[in-house]
């Protein structure tokens, strides 16, 4: 019993012994990295470059991927630009200069830049290169319609009020003008929408593949956006009139009225007149073909209706000496 209690405790000496020198061993390390980091060095970084609001109507031919920047300062400031990736923005609006058919970027021009990224944490020494040239190829910019592939089908008595709208209605083709010449539209992907009876706002993706990376539009998506309502037919006697009579002819026609049957938004069907319609028939239509008929047709309706049609399509008439 005494033999295994003093075997315990030379045993936990032991390992105290141990953990007192991990402990010096944690300190000596920790001491050695804050002086090594407490100096100064010169180091050189190799920053990402990030294409700010790129023209239009310019693609560059050749891309810059990388800047090395060669810097100085405390191995404190040095340590978190080895730990992660920076990038360097260079702004197309505000940071090169056109030259011919290349834009320049110069370190010089833009030290203050180079500045604020380091956040004034790391001092300058030099840039190399020292100058960016970004060759470009000029490109051609064409507006298109957006052309809708949508099946759509609404509940029993559900319909558009006025017309389906897409936001934006175009969009613009960039790209060599040989490539983007034959384009006349960009049609939506199709789309099937089965018993509507609530509005439309849908966002929908365009189907436009280019055949070259060269070729891309200004956007991937519109939205569909329509207000749908409950629909109900209405007819109503509409008076006709004859038109184009020749000069000294009378004519005597029958029926006086036709009925109009039309289809309207339910909160509209209140406010439809018949003197919002007009139908009328052209004796000028019948010519020399001696026909006992003058046919009818609705030339004007309210802007609230869908659609309307007459019943009758034929009107007798006589001519009056």
């Amino acid at each position: 019993m005494l033999n295994k209690l003093k075997g315990k405790i030379v045993k936990s000496i032991r390992s105290r012994k141990l953990n007192v020198f991990g402990l010096f061993f944690l300190l000596a390390f920790l001491f050695l990295i804050i002086t090594k980091l407490s100096k100064v060095y010169s180091e050189s970084l190799a920053l990402n470059i990030e294409y700010v609001n790129l023209p239009e109507e310019h693609s560059l031919i050749s891309n810059n991927d990388t800047i090395n920047v060669v810097v100085k300062a405390y191995g404190f400031n040095l340590l978190r630009y080895y730990l992660f990736d920076h990038s360097l923005k260079i702004d197309f609006k505000r940071d090169v200069s056109l030259q011919s058919d290349s834009y320049l970027w110069d370190a010089k021009v833009n030290k203050g830049s180079l500045e604020k990224e380091f956040k004034n944490s790391l001092e300058i020494v030099s840039v190399k290169p020292s100058v960016l040239t970004f060759p470009f190829q000029s490109m051609a910019v064409k507006k298109v319609p957006i052309k809708p592939n949508i099946n759509l089908s609404f509940a029993a008595g559900y319909d558009v009020v006025g017309s389906i709208k897409y936001e934006p209605d175009s969009v613009r083709i960039i790209g060599p003008s040989q490539l983007i010449s034959n384009i006349e539209f960009v049609k939506t992907k199709n789309i099937k929408l089965n018993e509507v009876n609530n509005d439309i706002d849908k966002e929908i993706e365009l189907d436009f593949k280019a055949k070259t990376k060269n070729v891309h539009i200004t956007n991937t998506t519109v939205n569909m956006i329509a207000k749908v309502g409950k629909f109900t037919e209405g007819t109503l006697e509409i008076p006709i009139s004859v038109i184009n009579l020749p000069v000294n002819t009378n004519i005597n026609f029958f029926p006086k009225t036709v009925t109009v049957v039309y289809y309207v938004n339910l909160s509209d069907y209140n406010s439809i007149k018949a003197l919002d319609f007009k139908v009328e028939c052209d004796y000028s239509e019948i010519g020399n073909t001696n026909s006992p008929f003058l046919f009818p047709k609705l030339i004007k309706m309210p802007e609230a209706v869908k659609n309307a049609r007459i019943k009758q399509n034929k009107v007798e008439y006589i001519l009056i000496q």
